[in-house]
């Protein structure tokens, strides 16, 4: 693999009834914290709601790797793009659970 190169792009439903959807996006690269650029996105689009999204897009007091949930943004621990899925997946289902 080498900078530019896309190593994650999804985008499924979640919820039919609800119309939610997630997107992952990774890309190799090695000016980004933690050796990708990436955002994961839950949202339902048709409400032009965000309402999960990890990301390392942009500078941030917080950190370089961010959490958005309730226009609230905090810093998160990177400790590689397979776990980094995972821990949002499963947040996912939390929220999902919940709404």
């Amino acid at each position: 693999m080498a900078d530019g190169d896309v190593v994650l792009n999804r985008n499924f439903e979640v919820d039919a009834e609800a119309g939610t959807r997630v997107e992952l996006f990774a890309v190799e690269s090695s000016s980004s914290p933690g050796g990708y650029y990436y955002r994961f996105q839950y949202y339902a689009p048709e409400e032009g709601e965000q309402i999960l999204r990890y990301d390392n897009a942009h500078d941030s007091d917080v950190g370089p790797h961010h959490r958005h949930h309730a226009d609230e943004v905090t810093g998160i621990e990177f400790e590689g793009l397979q776990d980094h899925v995972t821990r949002f997946r499963h947040e996912v289902t939390e929220i999902n659970a919940r709404r």
